[in-house]
């Protein structure tokens, strides 16, 4: 009955907010109290629907988190409050798990690699250390001293962590994993690695770490996710991490604590997270000599008010804020400043609220995400950011903002719009993972002060099209923005996303991303290149000696499938890596060919301009009679693989690589027909070489030797006859 009266006395979306929070959020009894004084002794569980009404906008590994079905901790005891989903009953993370070259009697099953003419072929990085063979999310960074010197960071699900590898020959050799850590007192790392050098060699790398805060509303306590950026330093360009630090943290606030007239405990609580982390390091504005390491990102704020229905308190959610923030450190990241706010504060309004004029605030159905930062060679500092715009987000419109910085970052300029474009929603309709991210800002700065941002967007006049990629640039210093210019090159309503851009010493600019246009069922991706040496103006690749030109270029040589590479095809991270030097360009992305014969399997792939020698077998002897063993070494395959040796047709053993991709083994060559013999070797990811082994003695020798002894026999035979 008091159900119904609330109902009769608030508007529809008003109630269904009241159900929603009494599903969704605690249930907390207060009773008669009047003053709160020390919680009970059961802390609960972290209280994941506190983040219901702002985790779906969240980056790739908090959004798993938050929403309880990230599969690095599905089978962590103390953290089975963070887990809603059994990915061990459903199949999902151990389905299939077998070894690819076990999937078929006498044969090998392994990707059939057709080869990008103009890039090496693909480098598969990451390596498995347990039965959860995932990584994503990769971001790349090379040594401005030393082109060849690159590190990788990434989410990897062997590891609570963030993990590194490093490589010193411009990526045909990897070395690694090396774990980042998270903070001492946290539960994990939230993902979103981003690496970059300074000046001096040392490299950093910033990400999330989670952790839970436990808070009281009265007598009863309870907890929440809360987060912080983190960044960490490596003077041994990136093998050994130091004690990573937290430069700015969330929390959870209850403001305006009051007993009302019938003794009811009121309040508003306040829920923070910080998310997204961008980081670049750039030269001082004021200091030549001197770098700075910015950090950017994204902190949501939602509140809760404390009502009731009848005697039963419950946390309504107001409003969400968010803002785009940032620090600096000046002396190689020991110490951080307070958080600046680089955009205004957005709000998202929950119910029927009055959006109001509040000071600072702006909007009622508004949200901010995926800033990133540039440094120019000045030292001027620039930062882009999506807007979802008040029509929500994920869906309508977006804007993209720019704002510049000419004092190191304590004071920016009034945010510009760069661009407005339909605004990509959750996932693309072929496929079920999240790509969102691919509408926020990739942006890079030129040798001119230049500044270039990419971004994906639906294109107007295609509608069946879920993802376009688009540049812009701006001449001078983020005041004025051209019009937007496709890049992929393509005539069909296929999907591109994820772009990444890098723009080399030399000026040129580079750009990548995922695209679906080589696959007719619209769920397999290649990866794509383009560049343009005259500022953006013109956009195009050739090389003039392979007779190569084209608007863009397949870069990978295969294709992967987002339903291969995690459970339900829900992750490929929020984007993938690029970075240039004068001698080359490498990329990274979420490589899935290792789940093609097996369990689900994702890597994070590797390729670059200049060719990366390919593997090769050496057998010894090279020659000598069927029915003996040789030994057989094969050079340059994928690391801690397991490989397949044929003869001819057949396959007749097996073999795995060591870390440097190299392996000896001895074979069994049966007695065959005189003459060569194919040896073939084939690793899980597709690589293969080839040689030959020479039978000397054979079938074709015992049937001359069978035939000789028959002639001999026959001889024999008449001279016995004559001499009786």
């Amino acid at each position: 009955m008091r159900t119904a009266g609330i109902r009769r006395s608030l508007s529809w979306a008003t109630f269904m907010l009241l159900v929603g929070a009494l599903l969704l959020t605690p249930m907390v009894g207060f009773g008669d109290i009047e003053v709160p004084t020390k919680p009970s002794k059961d802390i609960g569980p972290p209280n994941l629907d506190l983040m219901e009404n702002f985790k779906h906008v969240l980056s790739g590994r908090p959004w798993l988190i938050a929403e309880g079905i990230d599969p690095g901790i599905r089978t962590r005891p103390e953290w089975s409050a963070l887990t809603r989903l059994d990915w061990r009953s459903n199949g999902g993370m151990n389905a299939g798990m077998g070894t690819p070259a076990l999937q078929a009697a006498g044969g090998f099953l392994v990707p059939y690699r057709s080869a990008a003419p103009a890039f090496s072929r693909d480098l598969l990085i990451s390596r498995d250390f347990s039965n959860s063979p995932i990584q994503t999310e990769p971001h790349i960074a090379v040594d401005p001293d030393d082109p060849d010197h690159l590190v990788v960071g990434l989410i990897d699900y062997n590891f609570p962590s963030i993990t590194t590898y490093v490589s010193m020959d411009g990526g045909a050799m990897w070395e690694g994993p090396n774990q980042g850590g998270y903070l001492p007192d946290d539960l994990v790392s939230g993902g979103d690695p981003v690496l970059d050098f300074d000046r001096d060699g040392n490299v950093y790398m910033a990400t999330i770490s989670i952790g839970v805060e436990e808070f009281t509303v009265g007598p009863v306590a309870t907890s929440s996710l809360v987060s912080s950026i983190a960044v960490a330093k490596s003077e041994d360009g990136g093998y050994k991490w130091q004690q990573i630090v937290s430069t700015a943290r969330s929390g959870v606030s209850i403001a305006d604590q009051q007993i009302d007239p019938s003794g009811r405990l009121r309040g508003t609580v306040s829920i923070g997270f910080l998310d997204k982390p961008w980081m670049e390091v750039g030269r001082h504005p004021t200091n030549a000599g001197a770098d700075v390491i910015y950090v950017t990102y994204t902190h949501f704020e939602v509140y809760y008010d404390i009502i009731y229905t009848g005697e039963l308190p419950i946390l309504l959610s107001r409003e969400m804020a968010t803002t785009v923030k940032l620090v600096r450190s000046d002396d190689e990241g020991e110490t951080w400043t307070d958080p600046l706010s680089v955009s205004p504060t957005v709000r998202r309004v929950f119910g029927s609220v009055d959006s109001g004029d509040a000071p600072g605030m702006f909007g009622s159905d508004r949200t901010l995400q995926g800033a990133r930062p540039v440094v120019d060679k000045n030292g001027n500092l620039y930062v882009a950011w999506l807007d979802s715009t008040d029509d929500g987000s994920m869906e309508g419109l977006g804007e993209m903002y720019a704002s510049r910085s000419e004092d190191g970052g304590k004071t920016f300029s009034t945010p510009v719009i760069a661009a407005v474009f339909n605004e990509l929603p959750f996932r693309p309709r072929t496929a079920y993972f999240r790509y969102w991210g691919s509408s926020f800002p990739r942006i890079a700065v030129g040798n001119w002060g230049e500044l270039y941002i990419v971004y994906t967007a639906r294109p107007i006049e295609k509608p069946s099209d879920d993802g376009d990629i688009f540049f812009i640039r701006s001449l001078d210093k983020g005041e004025t923005w051209s019009n937007p210019i496709l890049l992929n090159d393509d005539e069909y309503d296929a999907l591109q996303f994820f772009p990444e851009i890098a723009v080399s010493p030399d000026g040129t600019i580079h750009v990548m991303w995922a695209d679906m246009r080589d696959d007719p069922i619209q769920t397999r991706y290649h990866m794509y290149y383009t560049q343009s040496s005259d500022r953006g103006s013109t956009w195009g690749f050739e090389i003039e000696d392979l007779g190569i030109r084209s608007g863009d270029a397949r870069v990978t040589d295969f294709a992967s499938n987002p339903n291969k590479g995690f459970p339900y095809g829900l992750f490929i991270g929020d984007y993938f890596g690029m970075a240039a030097s004068d001698e080359d360009v490498y990329m990274v992305w979420a490589d899935t060919r290792l789940g093609e014969f097996g369990g689900v399997n994702q890597k994070i792939g590797f390729t670059r301009r200049r060719a990366i020698r390919r593997p090769d077998i050496f057998v010894s002897p090279s020659a000598g009679p069927g029915g003996e063993s040789i030994t057989i070494q094969g050079f340059n395959f994928q690391p801690d693989m397991n490989v397949m040796i044929q003869l001819a047709d057949a396959a007749i053993a097996t073999a795995r690589t060591n870390a440097d991709g190299r392996f000896t083994t001895g074979i069994y060559i049966p007695v065959t027909g005189e003459g060569p013999q194919s040896i073939r070797v084939f690793d899980e990811s597709g690589n293969f070489a080839s040689t030959s082994f020479y039978t000397e003695f054979g079938f074709g020798n015992i049937e001359q030797l069978y035939q000789d002894l028959l002639r001999k026999l026959d001889d024999l035979n008449q001279i016995l006859e004559s001499e009786r």
